[in-house]
């Protein structure tokens, strides 16, 4: 064997065993990178109480389960009793309030984003140029956003939604306007409107309620009354329609015999405020109407 030979040997040995080294070692090393990088985020169910079910692209609502994973397009909704708290994988995390739901529209490194159908939701972000946390809170568009901030988006199911911030700052943007709430702030939008505000959040909540009569043949009361505007009002267990100006009314059926009826409001700024009626009685059998006496 001439030198030349062994020279041309020895290289294309070398040459084999470098290509035997990147095929076994590094080129499946460099597959797992690539498909950890490309691999889909998900939101992760941490806890989950009271009443919470998820759906997925069939839509068929099933129970949540703690440790289940949601994907874009999943959507999650709680009962009137029900809460559920989401963690995403950069520490992100989202908590759903009673008798909401919400859809997850974008779940990327860059961007994650949200619809809030109705009900309550707040999220912690933490601070990240680089990312985008969106909600969508109307159905139409208007959307807030943060590149880092906690905050509460709240949304009535027909249009109207406030968005409250307790750290960080957070864009609301609605047809065309934007405005910026910061630290302690709120804004609102109405049905189909722009964004007001922003403005403080309020120092305390207003509740009044006007209770039915405490004696009534009728299976069914009315509870009306008024809160702050804004405010998520609760009558007898369910959460109901509050207007712009927070003016509800409740139709309450209720069985024969003693009841006891309770209101429950909560506003953006964390404030709580309970009412509870009267005793009322029901008795369907009986007519309660004072007739005028017949003279003999």
């Amino acid at each position: 064997m001439t030198r030349t030979t062994a020279t041309v040997i020895a290289l294309l040995a070398l040459a084999l065993l470098g290509a035997s080294y990147w095929l076994f070692f590094v080129r499946p090393e460099r597959l797992a990178e690539h498909a950890r990088t490309i691999a889909p985020e998900t939101l992760a169910i941490a806890t989950v109480e009271g009443g919470v079910e998820v759906a997925g692209p069939d839509g068929v609502w099933r129970p949540a389960r703690p440790g289940e994973r949601l994907s874009a397009r999943d959507r999650i909704r709680t009962d009137d009793e029900g809460g559920a708290e989401l963690h995403a994988a950069d520490g992100s995390t989202v908590q759903l309030a009673a008798a909401t739901e919400a859809r997850i529209d974008e779940l990327r490194r860059e961007l994650k984003r949200l619809s809030l159908g109705r009900g309550e939701l707040s999220a912690d972000v933490g601070d990240d140029p680089s990312r985008v946390f969106e909600v969508e809170v109307d159905g139409h568009g208007a959307v807030a956003r943060t590149r880092g901030a906690q905050f509460t988006a709240r949304a009535d199911g027909d249009g109207a939604a406030a968005v409250a911030t307790r750290r960080g700052e957070v864009i609301l943007s609605a047809r065309g306007k934007e405005v910026v709430i910061r630290t302690g702030q709120f804004a609102r939008i109405g049905a189909g409107g722009l964004p007001d505000g922003p403005r403080p959040l309020p120092e305390s909540l207003f509740l009044k309620v006007q209770w039915p009569a405490t004696t009534t043949n009728r299976p069914e009361v009315t509870v009306a009354g008024q809160a702050s505007p804004g405010a998520r009002v609760k009558v007898a267990g369910h959460y109901v329609k509050v207007d712009a100006d927070g003016r509800y009314r409740e139709d309450v059926p209720l069985a024969d015999g003693a009841h006891e009826l309770h209101v429950h409001a909560t506003d953006l700024a964390g404030h709580v405020a309970d009412e509870k009626s009267p005793r009322i009685v029901v008795d369907t059998k009986t007519d309660f109407k004072v007739h005028p006496p017949k003279w003999q």
